[in-house]
């Protein structure tokens, strides 16, 4: 063991380093994806960038064991995911590093078509702008019958507070 996980784990930091070109980049829309690597604290991040300050990062630290103890994964920034979607997706790449013989390259690669997936044809809400909301970090969810524009919540009550009706900020619909 004391012979065999440096070497496998200077082999897993090193195509990482190599490939994280291929990693990095736009994943849909607006957003940007990153990938940090530290060998010395054996620790990959993985940033997306929805919007300005709105970031989501995925961090999997590696054992000094590491093919025979399991990864620690675990995602510190939350917007715009859902709890119970985002310990799914933990709980799958965890899976994934620990049950196939692939390498954390690939366990990154899911992360992102997942995020990619997710994150697809989300529309900014027409109140505030962003897609991401400043109240409370989710996505637009509320969609208007008739248009089928989407809103945070937070952003429409404060526009039928404002405004004194409940139209539709984009038709002007009754909501």
């Amino acid at each position: 063991m004391r012979f065999e996980s440096p070497a496998l784990l200077a082999a897993e930091f090193a195509a990482i380093r190599r490939d994280a070109g291929g990693a990095s980049g736009e994943v849909g829309g607006s957003c940007s994806f990153r990938v940090r690597a530290s060998p010395a604290a054996r620790e990959v991040t993985a940033v997306l960038e929805i919007e300005d300050g709105a970031t989501l990062e995925l961090q999997v630290k590696l054992p000094a064991a590491a093919p025979l103890r399991a990864a620690e994964v675990e995602c510190r920034n939350k917007v715009g995911i859902k709890d119970g979607r985002l310990r799914k997706w933990l709980l799958s790449i965890a899976v994934f590093l620990r049950n196939q013989n692939q390498g954390l390259l690939q366990a990154l690669a899911l992360w992102k078509a997942n995020l990619a997936q997710e994150f697809a044809g989300v529309e900014p809400c027409l109140v505030c702008m962003c897609v991401i909301s400043t109240v409370n970090g989710q996505l637009p969810r509320l969609s208007c019958r008739h248009c089928h524009v989407s809103f945070h919540p937070a952003c429409l009550y404060k526009w039928f507070r404002s405004s004194g009706k409940s139209n539709c900020v984009h038709c002007q619909n009754p909501w």
